[in-house]
């Protein structure tokens, strides 16, 4: 495990974080947004965000949250899908990862599709290499 790339520490300023969100009820959807520098002269940059929630109890997923990441130009990718558009309906952990996202504001929106038991909490958390 690389710790370095895994942890967001001190000084990583523009280019890692992490956020908070909700708790989320019913089609609530929570609104982030990160900025993507330029890069010089080199390749466009790697965008990694991942989501997480603790799911009730139960047979299947209970609280089903949906990571959507835009860009400016109007692409959009969600959590464990690749390019799909489809969403990921089984997993409480969705990531995105773009290779090569272009410079510029992305928007991360966290969309509750379904709340069957309680508002919920989750947290995302984000690495520009």
């Amino acid at each position: 495990m690389d710790l370095s790339r895994s942890v967001v520490l001190p000084g990583d300023g523009e280019h890692a974080g992490f956020h908070e969100s909700g708790p989320l009820d019913q089609d609530e959807q929570e609104l982030l947004r990160i900025r993507i520098p330029e890069r010089d002269g080199g390749p466009e940059p790697t965008f990694k965000i991942t989501l997480v929630w603790t799911d009730p109890p139960g047979a299947a997923l209970q609280n089903d949250l949906d990571l959507v990441v835009r860009t400016a130009d109007g692409r959009e990718r969600h959590g464990n899908m690749g390019t799909s558009a489809g969403f990921d309906r089984t997993n409480n952990v969705e990531q995105v990862r773009w290779d090569g996202i272009p410079a510029g504001d992305v928007e991360v929106v966290v969309h509750a599709h379904r709340i069957t038991r309680f508002p919920q909490p989750c947290a995302c958390a984000w690495r520009i290499s």
